[in-house]
């Protein structure tokens, strides 16, 4: 008895809580998965240089040249029940560099895991040409998707699982060394999930721009566009400051956000922070540990 009262509280929470995590947070939605990006308002199209090409744009990974691996987690909009973590690994071959990583969002109260979305990724990107001044490289990426929810969360109803394939591809060229510029496509095969009623997982489109001034500075803009959403425009500033520390910023509409971050960095190891600020909801502390080899 004890059991469904708390089972009860948990499903009568996640109801009440979903009006506001709605425009946060849907199935699949668009989130960011690396502190770094989202210390730069989310504006990474144009400048993946890092394993989490491999969920911004993997045509990014063309120019890797060291295996690596990078984890992050954060709780979403402060709510320790809403748990987001990711992690990639790139290896560069005489064919490209390929890239395989995973992304785990679960949703739980007091105990109980109401529901988990997870996403298992492959990419590889790879070089078309390159020449002194410019240089044109092309990416894709296939995913699978997995949506569970637990039994006990609804009183031992078992509302099952799902599972979907999506096909991602993007582009990234550079013009000079100073200004690059990238676009991706999310889920361009319009993967369905659900069974008999099939809904469609979220497609988004982003396109931007980066472009350094001078050594150690990086700025970024980019537009994105999912599904029949509002486009959402985004701005960062990465600011070498030494050899170890980097310095963020970024600005985000819809919803309007600030965000501030920094990277440190010794050898082969990458430690990130961010943190974003949102209009309704508490903000979120982002983390990232990187290596290279």
């Amino acid at each position: 008895m004890k059991r469904v009262k708390t089972t009860t509280a948990a499903v009568a929470v996640a109801l009440l809580l979903l009006p506001s995590l709605a425009g946060a947070a849907g199935v699949f939605d668009n989130l960011v998965l690396s502190p770094r990006a989202r210390a730069m308002g989310g504006a990474f199209v144009a400048l993946s240089d890092d394993e989490t090409a491999l969920f911004t744009n993997p045509a990014g990974l063309a120019d890797q040249e060291q295996i690596g691996v990078y984890a992050s987690y954060v709780d979403l909009y402060g709510y320790d029940f809403l748990n987001l973590g990711s992690i990639a690994a790139r290896f560069p071959t005489s064919w490209g560099t390929f890239a395989v990583g995973g992304r785990l969002l679960g949703v739980e109260y007091q105990g109980v895991k109401l529901e988990s979305e997870y996403t298992m990724s492959l990419g590889h990107g790879f070089t078309l040409m390159k020449d002194v001044h410019s240089s044109l490289s092309v990416g894709y990426g296939l995913s699978l998707y997995g949506l569970q929810f637990d039994a006990d969360s609804v009183g031992g109803d078992d509302l099952g699982s799902a599972n979907a394939f999506g096909f991602d591809i993007g582009v990234m060229g550079t013009l000079r060394g100073r200004t690059r510029f990238g676009f991706f496509m999310k889920n361009l095969n319009n993967p369905k999930m659900g069974d008999p009623d099939a809904e469609d997982l979220p497609q988004w489109f982003t396109a931007g721009v980066a472009y350094s001034p001078y050594g150690g500075v990086n700025t970024t803009l980019e537009a994105q566009k999912q599904d029949d959403e509002d486009i959402r425009v985004c701005f960062g500033l990465e600011f070498k400051l030494n050899d170890y520390l980097d310095l963020r910023g970024g600005l985000q509409s819809q919803p309007n956000r600030l965000s501030l971050g920094f990277g440190t960095h010794w050898e082969a190891l990458r430690i990130d922070y961010s943190y974003t600020s949102h209009e309704v909801l508490p903000g979120s502390h982002h983390f990232g540990l990187g290596v290279a080899f």
